[in-house]
């Protein structure tokens, strides 16, 4: 049951079952996930067993009045809640969420198991007995006891592959906008990602970094080293002709974060005739996820060598505020001083006439 319950961080269809596995051995007529929304205090019903449509819309039309919203703080701190235990059964008797919609639906007293909890959301997982079934016996509470702690790693892991895999469709899409070949690579050369025209690139006879390539040329691997950081005091950009007349800039990589948890990246684009300029906010914003005004003040600065003080009052914000956004493009973009910047932009070719 536990081997399956992991196996299903990566299967929907092998968590779907190691719920219902769990479900059935502490003698559930019905069972299934439960957040609560804290923004709008609304309960969201996910991987449901056993719990026909009419039943949900029932659950969604009466969920206000759930006795269960007062175990919030008992959840929160990692304990399970028994409704029979935390209100008695007499109480439970006179609820109306008892009287209208779990008597009428066959069911009886309920379980909530914690599972953590982010910014927005508590999780929980919820059993339900059958109506006039006894409460959960001595085995099955040590069970659940002992359940619990991985139903809460699984979720975790679980949620943090989702959130993985929304993020890189996300950069997906966010890259693919660029009219040039973006590779993202490995200090060794191996691709983490790519855009649609990097695909395409890779397949072409002469791309260095081709799918038919059987080695990574001795330049190439010099400037991988140096955007990784490798050997240097600072990670750095530099570029290299083609032989086709455009050229291959490789810079740090400002996803790292995102796409292997922190491990040095670099970024290897394409530039020649033949494929499409980018406006040179898209591709701040694109790859260093500049705000408007850090890119202003980034064209700024590779465009003028003006003192702080008068960069502050040509752009009309204060020193205090220009030096936050100023320490916000060293941290975006991986560098640290102006002087980096400047020659980062340079690789980007931002000095030409642009947006």
């Amino acid at each position: 049951m536990l081997e399956r319950l992991y196996d299903g961080v990566l299967s929907e269809d092998q968590w779907r079952q190691s719920l219902r596995d769990i479900s059935l051995s502490l003698g559930a007529a019905s069972a299934g996930q439960v957040a609560l929304h804290v923004p709008t205090d609304s309960l969201e019903l996910d991987e449901l067993i056993g719990l026909p449509p009419k039943v949900i819309a029932h659950f969604n039309e009466m969920q206000d009045l759930d006795p269960g919203r007062a175990a919030s703080s008992l959840l929160a701190s990692g304990r399970i809640y028994l409704d029979y235990e935390f209100h008695g059964q007499a109480r439970l008797q006179r609820e109306p969420f008892y009287q209208e919609f779990l008597r009428p639906n066959g069911l009886g007293t309920y379980a909530l198991l914690p599972l953590g909890q982010d910014e927005e959301r508590m999780y929980t997982f919820s059993v339900q007995r059958e109506n006039g079934r006894p409460p959960l016996d001595d085995d099955e509470t040590r069970l659940m006891h002992a359940v619990l702690p991985h139903l809460r790693t699984a979720l975790h892991l679980q949620l943090r592959f989702r959130q993985q895999q929304a993020e890189s469709l996300l950069l997906r899409h966010m890259l693919d906008r660029l009219g040039f070949p973006l590779l993202v690579c490995s200090v060794r050369g191996r691709i983490v990602q790519s855009n649609h025209l990097g695909d395409i690139w890779r397949q072409q006879p002469d791309c260095p970094l081709g799918v038919r390539a059987s080695s990574l040329p001795q330049p190439i691997r010099r400037l991988l080293d140096r955007a990784c950081g490798h050997g240097a005091e600072a990670p750095s950009a530099g570029s290299l002709a083609l032989p086709d007349g455009g050229r291959l800039i490789v810079l740090p990589c400002p996803l790292t974060q995102d796409l292997r948890g922190g491990d040095a990246l670099a970024l290897v684009a394409a530039q020649g005739p033949q494929w499409r300029p980018t406006p040179r906010g898209t591709l701040l914003r694109t790859l260093f996820r500049l705000t408007p005004a850090e890119i202003r003040l980034a064209h700024h600065l590779a465009r003028h060598d003006d003192p702080l003080p008068t960069v502050a009052e040509t752009l009309g914000v204060s020193l205090n505020t220009l030096r936050t956004q100023l320490r916000s493009i060293f941290d975006k973009t991986q560098t640290r001083r102006q002087a980096d910047l400047v020659r980062l932009m340079g690789h980007l070719g931002l000095l030409t006439p642009g947006d």
